[in-house]
């Protein structure tokens, strides 16, 4: 219990004299604060300022986030190396020339002329002018940074930094002495103005001085480059699929919290005003993205991802130029015409085809323009008052400044423009400013840093399959990033395919062995029939001349029993040798041995010859026999053995399949070739006859080789023979109505080479 005590009462006096202690020390230091208020108070304003300057760095992050996430992924390495190389070059061109003609003593209010080189070590306001620079150097690489986004995709990088470098020495610090020359009156400066704030204008954190500069520039270029490959096909605008719609959501976060540093420090110190800023640029990024919502919902429609992020972007530009002059009603109505204003003017671009990927113009010029000519109707009005350089026009301040207004978003326009135009157009002249169309096709990734990706892998890959046909070749496998789980599946289904591949090699192989194989034998069948059909053509020749001779001894002597008994042998022979012409003529066009006689000669004999040939023929099954031609006398240039040949095929097979009808053979021309065409009454085909009808040694059902006799080879000969031609044979046939076999063949027949 004692020793409790002991440490009871130890413990309450050191809590005493902690208490003591603290006391004495906030005494004292309220005594040191005292003493110092005003040093302190100023230290408090240069430590906001860097502040406020780290959070306009932390925008060039967000530039990066936004615009490569709303790129092609085969871009977006080079746009997030654009944005990283800007800010070195920007700085480096500011500080080299850039800060001397933007805060340098003014001549005549148009330029600046010294402080190159910006060093203040040793001056009694070192500490002030550094801070100062390096917020201000923020805003010259916010300047280019909105360039690298509206010439996204298309522009060299080694032309972006050249752009860059003539932003960050000519075209931003001109038109930034303009307005805001003495704005470093607190930090070393020597008093000097610019004319543009000599005439009453107001750009109270760079609506028109660092973004519409930016926009202007962007414009110009565009101007130059053109559009991407197919942005723009027939009148019609193609939109291409951003590589990661989040990481640009993001980055516009990033934008909006690095915001409230450029329009909360550009009051250079912190006092009462700074909080109405900062609610004011605020709610003006609210009201962007709501009035483009609203606009989109009124229509029942879905707002697209795009307009979003740039309704709250506008927004923000549109405050920028009066955050500290207006009522937070006035925010929410600047910041919300602001958004409307860039929906307008994207629309306005690809109307006209400018291509601007992520829509930087619409939001930085269109919107730095609205934001800085509205200024006058939505200022307190005791802050127009206070303008005491402003020009008294009209007798009304509001109209006098937005007078002052109209002069300054000109000016800056006509400047940055023209002169961006004029210089960069020079360069692209001499240099071309735009990448090749091979590059623009295979990414500025590959193209300009040699960088490649997961899906560029695998694209690089599947190419290289297709040109080659290796399907040996695997593509990179990550089971952590959605490229590499494709090229998982991928890898399993070529491994699937290549097992198949080996597969169908191996049967290829063993079918084209068997095809060549079958090929031999086919020729040697060739031969051997065109051999034997010859050797067999002269004994039936023979036996075909000595049965007719016999035939007539027969029926001089009397011997009727004999005679009968030889014709019927004379015509086993001739229809012998019927089948062995057919043969002989089958296996010569096979083994393509056969060749045409072409001759000139009048087509009026020829079809005397075939209808005294088969007009018995046709008669025989009691038919009728028609012949209707529309050509008259006709030369034909062709083979008139094979062209009868035919002819008499296609006649004797109609005659052989009707009895009791009609056979028509009808004869036509057209510029170039003559048409026959036969046409039965006789028993017809159905569609399944008819596919089979030019088959060698197959008639269209086997019933009628039996009823009607045939080898079922002069069609198929026929057809051939009309195709050697340069012709064409076509049948058309309906069971139990007929049939009309026509072909197409040219009068002149041109010989093979």
């Amino acid at each position: 219990m004692d020793i409790m005590a002991y440490f009871t009462t130890s413990f309450k006096r050191l809590m005493i004299f902690t208490v003591a202690f603290v006391i004495l020390l906030n005494t004292f230091t309220s005594v040191r604060a005292d003493d110092t208020i005003e040093e302190n108070a100023a230290n408090i304003d240069l430590l906001w300022m860097l502040i406020c300057a780290v959070l306009v760095f932390m925008m060039q992050a967000g530039f990066m986030c936004l615009e490569s996430g709303i790129i092609r992924n085969k871009n977006n390495i080079n746009v997030a190396l654009k944005n990283v190389s800007d800010f070195g070059i920007s700085i480096v061109c500011y500080w080299i020339i850039g800060y001397g003609i933007m805060f340098g003593s003014s001549k005549s209010g148009f330029i600046g002329f010294d402080d190159f080189f910006f060093d203040p070590s040793g001056t009694e306001t070192s500490g002030q002018a550094m801070t100062f620079f390096i917020f201000q150097s923020m805003f010259c690489a916010t300047a280019a940074s909105i360039i690298s986004g509206a010439v996204a995709e298309r522009l060299k990088f080694n032309s972006y930094l050249v752009i860059t470098a003539i932003v960050g020495t000519i075209l931003y610090p001109v038109v930034g002495h303009w307005a805001w020359a003495n704005s470093d009156d607190m930090f070393g400066g020597d008093g000097s103005t610019g004319w543009l704030y000599n005439l009453g204008f107001i750009d109270f954190a760079g609506s028109t001085i660092v973004h519409s500069t930016g926009g202007w520039i962007g414009l110009a270029i565009i101007l130059i480059i053109g559009p991407r490959s197919g942005r723009f096909i027939e009148g019609k605008v193609r939109k291409f699929a951003p590589s990661n719609l989040p990481l640009s959501v993001l980055g516009v976060l990033l934008l909006g919290f690095g915001w409230h540093g450029f329009n909360g420090g550009s009051n250079l110190i912190l006092d009462e005003a700074v909080p109405g800023i900062l609610l004011n640029t605020f709610l003006a990024a609210a009201a962007g993205i709501v009035a483009c919502l609203l606009f989109w919902g009124l229509q029942n429609d879905t707002a697209p991802a795009g307009d979003l992020i740039n309704g709250l972007l506008a927004g923000l530009v549109a405050v920028t130029a009066s955050a500290n002059w207006i009522t937070p009603l006035g925010a929410v109505i600047i910041g919300a015409g602001g958004g409307l204003v860039a929906l307008y003017a994207t629309r306005l671009l690809e109307r006209l085809e400018l291509d601007d990927p992520v829509g930087a113009i619409p939001v930085h010029l269109a919107g730095g323009v609205f934001g800085t000519l509205v200024l006058p109707f939505f200022a307190a009005e005791e802050h127009l008052i206070g303008n005491g350089n402003l020009t008294d026009y009209t007798g009304n301040v509001r109209i006098n400044q937005f007078i002052a207004q109209i002069i300054g978003v000109m000016a800056v326009g006509t400047y940055t423009f023209s002169l961006s135009y004029i210089l960069l157009n020079s360069i692209n002249n001499y240099n071309t400013l735009r990448v090749s169309q091979e590059a623009e096709d295979i990414g500025l990734n590959i193209a300009e840093h040699d960088s490649s990706s997961d899906q560029i892998d695998l694209l690089k890959i599947m190419q290289y399959q297709n040109d080659t046909g290796d399907l040996s070749v695997r593509g990179p496998e990550d089971l952590f990033t959605e490229a590499g789980q494709i090229g998982y599946h991928y890898n399993i289904l070529m491994d699937s395919l290549e097992e198949s591949d080996k597969i169908m090699r191996k049967q290829k192989d063993d079918l084209e062995i068997a095809m060549e194989k079958a090929q031999t034998a086919n020729q040697a069948k060739s031969d051997f029939l065109a051999k034997m059909s010859h050797e067999l053509r002269t004994p039936l020749n023979a036996i075909i001349g000595y049965s007719e001779m016999l035939i007539e001894e027969a029926d001089d002597d009397g011997l009727d029993t004999y005679s009968e008994d030889l014709t019927k042998i004379n015509s086993s022979g001739e229809h012998l040798l019927t089948l062995i012409n057919d043969i002989l003529d089958l296996s010569k066009i096979e083994a393509g041995k056969m060749d045409l006689h072409i001759e000139e000669f009048d087509f009026e004999p020829l079809l005397k010859q075939v209808e005294a040939t088969a007009k018995p023929l046709v008669e025989k099954n009691k038919n009728k026999f028609v012949i209707k031609s529309k050509t008259k006398k006709l030369k034909l240039l062709n083979d008139q053995t094979k062209l009868r040949q035919i002819l008499f095929n296609m006649l004797s097979n109609a005659a052989k399949f009707t009895k009791k009808g009609t056979v028509t053979l009808s004869i036509s021309k057209n510029t170039n070739d003559i048409i026959f065409a036969v046409t039965d009454t006789g028993i017809g085909m159905n569609e399944e006859q008819l596919s089979k009808v030019f088959e060698e040694f197959t008639q269209a059902e086997s019933s009628t080789a039996k009823d009607y006799g045939g080898t079922g080879l002069g069609l198929p000969i026929s057809k051939m023979m009309t195709e050697m031609m340069g012709g064409e044979m076509k049948v058309e046939s309906e069971e139990g109505k007929g049939t009309t076999f026509s072909i197409i063949i040219p009068i002149r027949v041109k010989e093979k080479e």
